[in-house]
């Protein structure tokens, strides 16, 4: 292979966008195992399959992420790569279903050559440059190895029955997990934190896309506009909060690895996915009522938990303040008191979340806009003695 020299891309290129799309369809079909609430509350085994659909899909983001973060181009490989594992993703897609025993060998085997795809991505970039560093060469030797255990493990799996894959397919999984940090070598090498970001944002984004599609079940089950209205409301405060933090004080210029980043990001996707299975639970009166109302309750707080972890990667001026923790964790504990107090009530519940998300969303905005006047005024003082 001819060796060349490497030139990172910058900023996010509109083939990454269009490869986070197929992420899209990964989301919708991992929550409408959940979604329908026929019979009742989904039971643990098709819980346990919900988790492990998700957690595989942001695997497969994350390895691809971290590895354009770090090495992409904008090259044809890189292009060719991305749509190789968005047509494999329809697959692996495909086998997401209820009845494991009927699609574990299409699932995991979809899974194999994702993982197959990736470690062919990273090996290219290994040989075909001669301009990095020991630090990048163990960085890729050691994804590489990651990915090509995790591969082995999945491809044993497509070969087992029914229930000795579900198991290895589970370690495998864990094995993915795992081996995501290796501190030292990404310390050395700080990440373009401002592509992770960006890609991060989108993903976070198209959770809360797939969350609003999912608002259109009400309009056709209900006759009442009240829970559509007030879902929709609760969704977009949520969007806002987030949103309102990214663009405003987030540091996306900060020297870090940004695994942490991505991992929480991950979590507050599976967060969010969650929260639109438990908003759709509402009006369902078939679905069992104490759990729905605890599964909505138990998403609202760890998504502003969530966020607030975020809050690490704001810029120093907009470090977690007293107030803003107390603000946090108070808009938490009306969430969970307002539910016990009015006996989960779907509807004086689902108000009594609404108004909790614009109090946390209010409070952190005048926080943020004394602290911005702060810093002007500061500034203008400064100015005026070197003036002087």
């Amino acid at each position: 292979m001819v060796k060349k020299l490497f030139v990172p891309a910058e900023g996010v290129s509109n083939i990454e966008l269009f490869y986070d799309l197929i992420f899209v369809h990964c989301i919708g079909v991992i929550t409408s195992l959940v979604s329908h609430g026929q019979g009742g509350f989904p039971d643990l085994g098709t819980w346990a399959i919900y988790l492990f659909s998700f957690v595989v899909v942001l695997q497969v983001w994350f390895f691809t992420t971290l590895l354009v973060n770090r090495y992409g181009e904008r090259s044809i490989v890189d292009g060719s790569c991305m749509f190789v594992n968005m047509f494999l993703l329809y697959f692996l897609a495909n086998g997401i279903r209820v009845d494991w025993q009927d699609m574990h060998v299409v699932f995991n085997g979809a899974w194999a050559l994702v993982l197959a795809n990736l470690v062919v991505h990273w090996v290219v970039k290994l040989l075909r440059y001669d301009n990095l560093d020991e630090d990048d060469r163990k960085i890729m030797r050691w994804n590489i190895a990651t990915l090509a255990v995790q591969l082995a493990i999945v491809v044993v799996a497509v070969f087992l029955p029914t229930v000795p894959s579900a198991v290895v397919s589970w370690v495998a999984l864990l094995f993915g997990g795992a081996a995501w940090r290796q501190p030292k070598v990404y310390a050395a090498k700080p990440s373009r934190f401002s592509h992770i970001s960006e890609r991060c944002s989108l993903l976070t984004i198209i959770a809360f896309g797939e969350a609003v599609v999912s608002i259109a079940f009400y309009t056709t089950q209900t006759s009442s506009l009240v829970y559509p209205v007030f879902v929709f409301v609760l969704v977009v405060g949520l969007f806002l909060i987030y949103i309102f933090e990214h663009d405003n004080m987030i540091d996306h210029h900060a020297r870090t690895d940004g695994m942490a980043y991505m991992t929480i990001t991950s979590w507050m996707v599976m967060v969010i996915g969650t929260l639109t299975v438990a908003l759709e639970y509402m009006p369902m009166p078939e679905v069992a009522f104490m759990p729905k109302n605890l599964l909505l309750v138990g998403c609202l707080v760890a998504y502003l938990l969530t966020s607030f972890m975020l809050g690490r990667y704001r810029k120093p001026e907009f470090h977690n303040t007293g107030l803003y923790i107390a603000g946090r964790l108070g808009a938490c504990a009306f969430i969970v008191l307002a539910a016990v107090a009015t006996g989960f009530d779907p509807l004086v519940t689902l108000i009594c979340d609404t108004a909790a998300v614009y109090f946390a969303l209010g409070h952190e905005w005048l926080l943020y806009r004394r602290r911005s006047r702060d810093l002007c005024f500061g500034h203008s003082l400064d100015y005026t003695d070197e003036d002087e």
